[in-house]
């Protein structure tokens, strides 16, 4: 009985897997060193997004398209409205989500996020927060305003290269992101509408629930 229910999970889980071409395109980038999702919290959002079914997902940093097409390869039926400051990864990931057939399920926003954020009309129950790491604490409140009660923030990055927790000490350079994150952080800790766990996956991840 068991192995028979072990069997149903692979199952279910194999229906979800990404296409081959996919995870080729995305070590490609990796190898380019454009940035790209890492492949274990990669694999959290899309469990996070499994487990939500959400039908209208925001996610802040379209980047080159691979963590909004993966997002919507796992949930046939969600639209994502997905927000890019830099004109050329735009382009590439619209290139992309037409590549995979998902475009048709995509608003593309070309902006500042938190710009375009606050112009965003409508709610949403899941949101991915993986843009400009020292604009977070001021998205939050803007966030917390566009998702809906019982929806999902997921948050990449949170530990920055281990920066944030103290177990790195930060270049110069990174010192003020480092901070900032840190900060971040203890919003979502101390925030009385959301209820919020940390992971210690690729970057550092955060799962937020809004009561």
């Amino acid at each position: 009985m068991i192995n028979n229910y072990v069997k149903k999970l692979t199952e279910k889980s194999a229906e979800f897997s990404l296409p081959e071409e996919l995870n080729a395109l995305r070590k490609f980038y990796k190898e380019s060193g454009i940035p790209t999702i890492l492949d274990e919290s990669l694999s959290e959002l899309l469990l996070a997004v499994l487990i939500k079914n959400p039908e209208n997902i925001l996610e802040l940093g379209t980047a080159t398209g691979c963590s909004g097409t993966a997002m919507l390869l796992t949930q046939k039926t969600a639209k994502l409205t997905t927000i890019e400051k830099h004109q050329p990864s735009q382009e590439e990931a619209i290139k992309n989500f037409k590549k995979f057939g998902v475009y048709d399920r995509v608003t593309c926003i070309l902006g500042d996020s938190y710009e375009s954020a606050t112009q965003i009309q409508g709610e949403f129950d899941f949101i991915f927060l993986d843009c400009n790491k020292a604009s977070y604490s001021r998205l939050l409140p803007v966030l917390k305003g566009l998702l809906k009660k019982g929806g999902v923030l997921f948050t990449d990055n949170v530990l920055f290269r281990g920066y944030v927790s103290g177990e790195k000490e930060p270049p110069r350079e990174y010192r003020s992101l480092a901070r900032k994150i840190g900060e971040y952080n203890e919003l979502l800790a101390s925030d009385n509408e959301l209820i919020t766990c940390f992971f210690d996956v690729g970057d550092g991840i955060s799962i937020s629930f809004k009561k």
